[in-house]
């Protein structure tokens, strides 16, 4: 399998405050954000790999010419026109911090974006205001990606290695095979197989497909690890949702599904004119229904909150077309939010894997 660059990982003193640092890429705050964010985005060459002087120029302009559809798109999940990803993330940061505080690790927590407020700069001032002496460092992307993870980790480190130079710091740079994640993912795509199976649908006519954000199909070839840590998260998905279908008498029904056998990965969200990961998922869920899918299970397994990408990509668009080609049943599993299975599991590793006095490391 593919690697990432390795990341700072010094383990953190149970003793002192850690700055739990919850990082993404953001989105806009009101609609007169959305171009200068799409703008900030489309200047990453991380995550938009066009040669330069092209890059810059085709993404001030692709920004531009995006920016009143996306405007519209977050009016009409937001009165306010706002992301609703950042809300989700500081209360997921909360929830996370409370966990640690309650195993003895005192911790305070906040949020830092990639292309929009707030920005690492002024999440570190503020922790270090409340106290904090070392930094814990999570991305909400839950597989690594140099266009994500990658972005994101240096934007925040290089706040840190100014504004708190001294602080140790431990990141946690992918957690795609996290226990409490992989329950999450299962549990709804589960619960629509087993209730289609009990009630004796034909397995023909029912199907469960994973989907991820896009990629640069360029950033894969050259080695980034995206494909590879999506791929084991959602056989692992598999597996346990094969397990359930089992214990539950209905191992041959499952075989039989499609999919069944082998997982049905989709992405999501291109844009722009160069080459992404494939299949999309539009062409995916049609390519069901030509074949008979009556039934269909939608499982994101890429975002840790609600945003446009689920809340209109999924729920509205796709769910449009699957039923226009002949879905009857639509169903789409939530993103992580605020599962606490999910936050369990993540601070609960933490406590024990993460921290541990100077004195037991003599």
């Amino acid at each position: 399998m593919a690697q990432h660059r390795p990341y700072p990982a010094t383990l953190l003193d149970p003793d002192r405050t850690t700055g739990l640092i919850m990082c993404g890429m953001g989105g806009p705050d009101g609609p007169a954000a959305v171009e200068p964010f799409l703008r900030n985005l489309f200047a990453d060459p991380a995550i938009f790999p066009v040669p330069r002087p092209l890059g810059p120029i085709l993404g001030r302009f692709i920004a531009k010419v995006r920016a009143p559809g996306v405007r519209k798109r977050y009016l009409s999940i937001s009165p306010d026109g706002a992301t609703t990803q950042l809300p989700t993330t500081l209360r997921q940061g909360e929830e996370l911090a409370r966990r640690l505080s309650a195993a003895n690790r005192r911790t305070v927590s906040g949020a830092a974006m990639r292309y929009w407020r707030p920005y690492p700069d002024e999440t570190v001032t503020k922790m270090r205001a409340r106290g904090a002496a070392q930094y814990l460092v999570v991305p909400t992307y839950p597989q690594y990606s140099s266009a994500t993870n990658g972005s994101t980790l240096d934007f925040v480190l290089d706040s840190l290695s100014r504004l708190a130079p001294e602080a140790p710091v431990h990141v946690v740079s992918a957690w795609g095979l996290e226990p409490g994640y992989l329950a999450a993912l299962a549990r709804p795509v589960r619960n629509s197989l087993t209730a289609w199976a009990h009630e004796g649908v034909d397995p023909a006519h029912c199907a469960w497909v994973s989907v991820a954000h896009a990629l640069p199909r360029k950033l894969v070839d050259r080695g980034d690890p995206y494909l590879d840590q999506t791929l084991d998260t959602v056989t692992a998905v598999h597996g346990a949702v094969q397990q359930h279908l089992a214990d539950q008498g209905h191992a041959e029904w499952f075989a039989a599904l499609p999919g069944g056998t082998v997982p049905l990965l989709a992405f999501q969200s291109r844009v722009g004119p160069i080459r992404w990961l494939g299949p999309e998922i539009t062409r995916v869920v049609r390519g069901l229904a030509h074949d008979g899918c009556r039934h269909l299970h939608v499982q994101p397994v890429s975002f840790t909150c609600e945003h446009i990408e689920t809340l209109v990509e999924l729920d509205r668009e796709l769910k449009e077309k699957a039923i226009s080609a002949g879905v009857g049943e639509y169903r789409r599993g939530a993103a992580l939010n605020l599962d606490g299975g999910w936050l369990d599991s993540m601070a609960g590793g933490w406590v024990d894997s993460i921290f541990q006095r100077e004195d037991a490391l003599a």
